[in-house]
Parts: C-alpha cells; sequence; structure tokens
C-alpha cells in the first residue's frame, strides 16, 4: 500500500506571517495545491491520501477537501526547525493507521503543487526501491551528486525507514535526510525532476523543482 501524507500548517510560526501577510494567501494555496493533487490520484484505490495539521485543532477548512484529516498539536514544539515539526506529524500518521513497515510513504507538502503524475507514477511502478529523492538544494539550484542534500517537500520511502529516522540538529534538515538515505536506506532512487512547483513560506518565492 502507498500512503500519501500531506504536511500542513494551518497557523505557521515561522516565515512570511510574521510579516502580517494575509492568512487567507496561505489557506488559497493549500487548498489549490492539495485539490490539485487529490484530482491526479483520480481516485487511485492503490494510493491513501491523508492530510496531517499540526496545530490542535478540532476542525478547519481541510476537512471540506475530501480525505482524511489528522490534528497533531507538534507546532507547539520548539524544535530546531520545522522539518522535526513535519515529521512527528508524519510518524504521527504512521502510528494512527498502523501503517506497516513495507508500506511506501510519499510526503508532500501541502503547499506544494504536483504538476503531473511521473513521481507517484515512479513509486508505483518501481517496486523495488525503498525511497524515491531528488538530491537537490532549492536556494543554489544545484544537484547534489554526493547524495548530501535534497528537496524535502516531496520524497517517498518504505514505512521502517521513516520510522527509524530522526533529525539530531547538527546539520540542515535536508542534508541530515539526505545522508541518511545515502548511509542507511542503500536501495534508493535518485530523482531527476519532481515536477513540484514549490512556494516557500520564508518569501513566497516559487520555483518548480
Amino acid at each position: 500500500m502507498i500512503y500519501l501524507i500531506i504536511t500542513t500548517s494551518v497557523f505557521n510560526k515561522r516565515g512570511y506571517q510574521k510579516q502580517n501577510v494575509d492568512l487567507t494567501q496561505r489557506k488559497d494555496r493549500y487548498i489549490e495545491c492539495i485539490k490539485q493533487v487529490l484530482t491526479l490520484l483520480n481516485n487511485d484505490v492503490n494510493i491513501k491520501p491523508i492530510i496531517v495539521e499540526n496545530n490542535g485543532l478540532t476542525g478547519s477548512y481541510l476537512d471540506e477537501l475530501g480525505c482524511d484529516v489528522v490534528y497533531t498539536d507538534n507546532n507547539k514544539c520548539l524544535l530546531q526547525n520545522k522539518g522535526c515539526n513535519e515529521l512527528l506529524d508524519i510518524k504521527h500518521v504512521i502510528d494512527k493507521y498502523s501503517i506497516q513497515n513495507d508500506d511506501m510513504v510519499i510526503k508532500l507538502t501541502g503547499r506544494y503543487k504536483l504538476l503531473d503524475t511521473n513521481f507517484i507514477d515512479q513509486v508505483k511502478l518501481l517496486t523495488k526501491y525503498d525511497a524515491f529523492v531528488k538530491f537537490f538544494n532549492v536556494c543554489t539550484l544545484k544537484f547534489h551528486a554526493d547524495h548530501d542534500d535534497c528537496v524535502l517537500g516531496l520524497y517517498a520511502m518504505r514505512c521502517k525507514y521513516v520510522k527509524e529516522f530522526t533529525f539530531d540538529g547538527k546539520k540542515s534538515p535536508e542534508v541530515e535526510f539526505s545522508l541518511y538515505v545515502k548511509n542507511v536506506v542503500k536501495n534508493f532512487m535518485e530523482i531527476k525532476d519532481l515536477n513540484l512547483q514549490c512556494c516557500f513560506a520564508e518569501d513566497l518565492r516559487m520555483l518548480i523543482v
């Protein structure tokens, strides 16, 4: 089974909201991107989409998007970076749904728009791999042939490896995750094009990777 975990945070304690930008913009982006990926899935019975939101809410506009929504309160945790909070959310979903070790977990940042099904199709077809990662830095716009940096907005990984992974905060989350894949997962596929439109929370910069 493949589980698509879509990470969201209705109230972001980091990034552009500190500049009093309207929350409506964030809401609209979430709705647009999540509706897009659900349309691309086209009710595929082999993929279970789950939205996770981490502000301790009991309900939100996310409930209207047509898939399961899980609420946690992990955004209150004062961790090194938002990647740590996201990982807590992902593991919460894994526990709640009793996702099995050999199941595949696709993680998608909810404010990033998947433009086509190419990535999902590869995950479905190439079952011999345990992870699918793009080793690319979204700031320098450079690929990392040494597999020591990556795009965290979209990846796929066998559940057992997700459960075993933790951030130690000594390097950036992208670097730590990449090195984990490189040194532990071994049987991974390097993705060249995710066809993912990123919208970065810090400055609303857009980038297709």
